[in-house]
């Protein structure tokens, strides 16, 4: 009888079990959208296209998957700037089209457009002296299977 039980409750403990990564891949395929550990303290989220390259990518301080942001954290200035030399390198980029820098107080919002690529960084400033100020960066490929998926 004790057998049996613990059979059951093996089963039931298994069948509750969260599911790996694989398990998501067999079931539904690729996914079009995933997230890296890119850097102690930065997380990279990156959007697929249908030619399975990146459109977007976004580069936070880790969160869960369903939070609330209550107080913005900080990531290290020179590593964001690593992970997007990664991501775009400055040799994809292509000719610098535009730049526009806004200023809100501590806050600091420097958007450049490429031929090839947008680079959306926000940094606070407020401690200047600090390594740790970058808030949020994205980048966008302006390649024609991300535009055709509205991107």
């Amino acid at each position: 009888m004790r057998v049996s039980i613990a059979c059951f409750v093996l089963m039931a403990v298994g069948f509750s079990a969260g599911q790996t990564s694989q398990e998501f891949h067999s079931k539904y395929g690729e996914p079009d959208i995933e997230r890296f550990a890119a850097r102690p303290g930065i997380a990279l989220t990156v959007e697929f296209g249908s030619d399975r390259l990146a459109c977007q990518a976004l580069l936070e301080s880790p969160q869960p998957l369903l939070h609330r942001q209550e107080q913005a954290s900080f990531m290290f200035s020179d590593a964001v700037t690593e992970v997007l030399e990664e991501i775009a390198p400055a040799s994809m980029r292509g000719e610098e089209t535009d730049k526009i820098i806004q200023m809100s107080g501590c806050n600091e919002l420097e958007m450049v457009e490429y031929a090839n690529v947008s680079i959306t960084r926000s940094t606070h400033d407020c401690v200047p002296s600090s390594p740790d100020r970058d808030v949020q960066a994205t980048v966008t490929f302006k390649r024609d299977a991300c535009r055709a998926q509205g991107k």
